[in-house]
């Protein structure tokens, strides 16, 4: 890690998110254009290519980036991958070794696919592969979970994995945190964090030995009951949540997509001025 001070200005585009106040298309899913020291990141490409679409309309440009990452391995953070691998022939994205497993959900009652779609996973030459915290441009870290018996989250949360045609609670291998070492400390991008974020705050603090200063991406707590939406965690586990985020001391929190609109009116409560809402073509410097 850098011993070294380093400029803190880190710009955020949100490329598509599942809601929008603009022209802008939306859709469920993420992507996100990341900023910082004359790099630019691209962080997952949702579902289609709405996100080229979306900056193409902003006039930013999504050739000849610095970096592209995969989140995990579902399709509403792959699928527009498609889209920009034909773009830019040049383009090269990092994920986790096991990305490209196959991935399910029992939620709606039925467990259905939901992982990376074939367009993509055929084109798995162009990715490169990681395991363990890599640092893929000076202070910009690829970090995976490292808490145990994360199987546990996935089987509450119906997200399984299949392996060798078993199927298992899924322990969210493939997914992983892109993490910048700012001045002020870590600005944290987890867009799902289906491990948990006090789980997630937690494992970047000891891999990269700093606090995490921001903390930006969905914190999947949307669900559905009687045709409704609702947030998924009781009263107590907000109460842990928010008080994760405050034991921890993050100073901002961008959230949107899988939090949901009753989770995100809940965060509000808890965390107050430090939360923040993410929507299509939102642009913010942390």
């Amino acid at each position: 890690m850098h011993n070294t001070p380093i400029p803190d200005l880190v710009t955020v585009t949100v490329l598509v998110e599942n809601t929008t106040d603009s022209a802008l298309r939306c859709e469920h899913g993420l992507s996100l254009l990341v900023e910082w020291q004359g790099r630019r990141i691209l962080l997952d490409a949702g579902q289609t290519g709405a996100f080229l679409e979306n900056a193409d309309a902003m006039g930013l440009s999504l050739t000849g980036l610095d970096a592209c990452v995969l989140s995990h391995g579902h399709y509403d953070h792959a699928g527009g991958f498609e889209a920009l691998l034909r773009r830019d022939p040049a383009a090269r994205i990092y994920a986790q070794k096991s990305a490209f497993e196959p991935r399910l959900s029992g939620s709606g009652g039925r467990v259905h696919d939901i992982g990376v779609p074939p367009a993509v996973a055929e084109q798995r030459e162009r990715f490169l592969l990681v395991e363990d915290t890599t640092e893929i441009l000076p202070g910009v870290y690829l970090a995976p979970h490292s808490t145990a018996n994360l199987a546990q989250i996935g089987a509450k949360s119906k997200l399984y994995r299949q392996t060798g045609g078993e199927l298992l609670p899924d322990d969210f291998s493939h997914e992983q945190s892109l993490v910048l070492d700012t001045a002020r400390g870590l600005v944290l991008f987890n867009s799902c964090s289906h491990g948990g974020a006090a789980n997630i705050l937690r494992e970047a603090r000891e891999a990269l030995g700093k606090p995490v200063y921001a903390y930006i991406g969905g914190l999947h707590l949307k669900g559905k009951k009687a045709g409704r939406e609702i947030c998924t965690l009781s009263p107590a586990e907000m109460e842990e949540l928010c008080g994760a985020f405050l034991r921890e001391n993050v100073q901002l929190i961008y959230t949107g997509h899988c939090t949901g609109g009753p989770g995100l009116e809940l965060l509000r409560q808890g965390l107050g001025a430090r939360l923040h809402a993410l929507t299509t073509g939102l642009r913010f410097v942390v």
